[in-house]
């Protein structure tokens, strides 16, 4: 997400006439995530003549779009965003853990909700349900790699999509199946042994590998833990 702010900048003439005026210049500012989880906007840019064309442009570019028909697991949508579910399903999961031979693992994931936005940031949690979403539908956090613990998934090098709309869902997908898991980024991601203790790498790993081992079809949903946060407020928070 990236802030324009306008400026006014004034003189005031020096020379015989004395006469004042004023110019107006822009700068870009994107958003990022302070330590306490909140958005902060970030230094600016200045903006030139190109770069704003090269804006305005893109603005029309998007209004002018055909219409599109959303696909039933879309959830929600503004220019901004789109948010949307994956179903559950045994699939491919790459992993390339430091330390650890890279490995690829035919394993059972969960159903998943994502949201993806204009600043081409991702998002992930998990459902234990297949019914329909809905403002009070229970979230956990996505017992994945890469993944912090508001939902913020680390895309690393992976090759991002321009846009976010209807028609890039599977460009978005692939980021997340087709891209390699390194490290665990919060210790809940998911429940192993006692429900206090911290997931590690080696942990998320193993949980994984053994799943693949015993040849599951199903994601047990005994190992997700509670995300404390409603479906409207994840979605609006990664908006």
């Amino acid at each position: 997400m990236t802030a324009i702010l306008v400026h006014e900048l004034k003189h005031i003439g020096t020379g015989a006439s004395g006469v004042s005026g004023s110019r107006l210049i822009s700068s870009a500012h994107e958003f990022f995530e302070g330590d306490d989880g909140k958005l902060v906007v970030g230094a600016g840019k200045l903006m030139g003549r190109d770069d704003l064309e090269n804006l305005l442009r893109e603005i029309l570019n998007r209004s002018l779009r055909k219409a599109t028909l959303l696909p039933t697991a879309v959830v929600s949508i503004s220019s901004t965003h789109i948010a949307w579910t994956t179903p559950a399903a045994v699939r491919p999961m790459i992993f390339k853990p430091v330390g650890l031979k890279p490995q690829t693992l035919t394993v059972p994931w969960p159903r998943l909700l994502m949201v993806a936005n204009s600043n081409s940031h991702f998002s992930v949690a998990a459902l234990a349900s297949n019914r329909r979403i809905t403002a009070h539908t229970k979230l956990y956090h996505a017992p994945l790699m890469n993944v912090n613990q508001v939902g913020r998934v680390c895309t690393g090098s992976a090759p991002l999509p321009d846009y976010c709309d209807a028609e890039q869902l599977t460009a978005w997908e692939a980021v997340m199946f087709e891209s390699a898991f390194t490290h665990v980024n919060h210790p809940h991601s998911l429940k192993v042994g006692h429900q206090a203790d911290a997931v590690e790498t080696k942990d998320c790993f193993k949980f994984w590998a053994d799943l693949a081992t015993q040849n599951t079809v199903r994601f047990p949903n005994s190992a997700l833990n509670p995300l404390k946060m409603s479906v409207t407020d994840f979605i609006s928070r990664h908006a």
